[in-house]
């Protein structure tokens, strides 16, 4: 049997689910306060296994990200129990924000963190079936 080829995409998830997914920070990243309210979050670089052959990163090659004071806050409720929308919630309070102006930057960080594969995110969280990541 043949079957039409199809590019393979996830299902986007609904806005109710994606702002009850609990954002989980990589064990990888270490967070450098900077002094000034901000920090620097600083990643290992590893060279793919599959291309070791051909990219050569140098022993202890980092990439590193700045975080403003609000950064900073968003990155460490990233704990795999507090959900987006409780971040966004806790992030209006903090900083006087009504929740709209809150939730589009907040989602907008939160998408780019997962992009650069800084954060997971888990809808079970709170149920018990949290993986352990070291």
């Amino acid at each position: 049997m043949w079957f039409a080829r199809s590019k393979s995409r996830k299902k986007q998830p609904s806005r109710e689910d994606a702002l009850d997914a609990k954002p989980l920070r990589s064990s990888a990243a270490e967070l450098r306060p900077t002094g000034d309210g901000g920090a620097k979050l600083v990643v290992q670089l590893r060279t793919p296994t599959r291309f070791a052959w051909l990219l050569r990163m140098p022993a202890g090659a980092t990439k590193t990200f700045e975080l403003d004071a609000i950064g900073v806050f968003v990155w460490e409720q990233c704990d795999g129990k507090t959900s987006v929308q409780q971040i966004i919630r806790k992030l209006a309070k903090r900083y006087n924000l009504g929740l709209r102006q809150a939730e589009v930057p907040t989602v907008q960080f939160l998408q780019m963190l997962g992009r650069k594969g800084l954060i997971g995110l888990s809808k079970d969280a709170e149920e018990g079936t949290t993986d352990e990541h070291g």
